[in-house]
């Protein structure tokens, strides 16, 4: 599968997991965790492999199992948390002491030859630091609404009664659709704003800053392990 073949899989995701729930259908809510689960291994079953093809046997049998259960919804609160969370780990952990802050690292990696003045590495930080910021209370409004939701919320779904409740509709919406336009939205913004403040950059346009920055990522994610000081 081509990279624009998964990445129309992973746009799929949310919309399918949304209509999934607005319309209770099981189908959609078993395709939506199947793309959730398997995409991660689409590379695997592209080389066929023989550990990715046994393992997707239980997972099909899993999600069939799943669609004839009543509270099917349940695994679709899961991803919202832990997307987001682990996004918030990546930047969050890069702001240890001794580490490098993850958009540092990003200006170093796209920029190789040249040594970024002071006030980029402070904004790097500062930048850093409100991604993480950011993630942690996607993170966190995600976790909130999937345990108050109602009829499936995770509370209700453990037999305890929360104090509120919001419609499962609210949890849907800012999970599968108004979160990731956050994100855009915080992305764009941000993009704009940099482009007044640091006006030389070693890009065109935002389309050749993505390119740049999808080329940088193989790079990116190897010295995520610890690079330091």
């Amino acid at each position: 599968m081509t990279s624009i073949g998964r990445a129309a899989l992973v746009l799929a995701y949310p919309l399918v997991a949304h209509f999934g729930v607005i319309q209770n259908s099981v189908t959609l809510i078993a395709i939506a965790l199947g793309l959730l689960i398997v995409l991660p291994m689409v590379p695997a079953l592209g080389r066929g492999s023989v550990v990715a093809w046994l393992v997707l046997l239980p997972v099909v049998g899993g999600l069939w199992w799943l669609s004839r259960s009543t509270h099917a919804t349940l695994p679709l609160y899961i991803a919202p948390v832990l997307v987001p969370g682990f996004m918030a780990g990546v930047f969050g952990s890069s702001l240890l002491a001794g580490q490098v802050p993850l958009i540092e690292q990003l200006i170093r990696i796209m920029e190789p030859e040249q040594q970024p003045e002071p006030e980029v590495l402070a904004y790097a930080h500062q930048l850093t630091k409100a991604w993480t910021l950011f993630f942690v209370t996607l993170a966190l409004t995600n976790l909130v609404l999937g345990l108050l939701a109602e009829p499936d919320g995770m509370l209700l779904a453990a037999g305890i009664a929360p104090p509120v409740t919001v419609p499962e509709l609210w949890w849907s919406l800012v999970a599968n659709l108004i979160g990731y336009l956050l994100v855009a939205a915080f992305f764009l913004i941000e993009y704009a704003y940099r482009r007044h403040r640091f006006p030389r950059q070693p890009y065109r346009n935002m389309l050749d800053f993505f390119l740049k920055v999808l080329a940088a990522m193989p790079r990116l994610v190897s010295s995520a392990a610890g690079p330091r000081r």
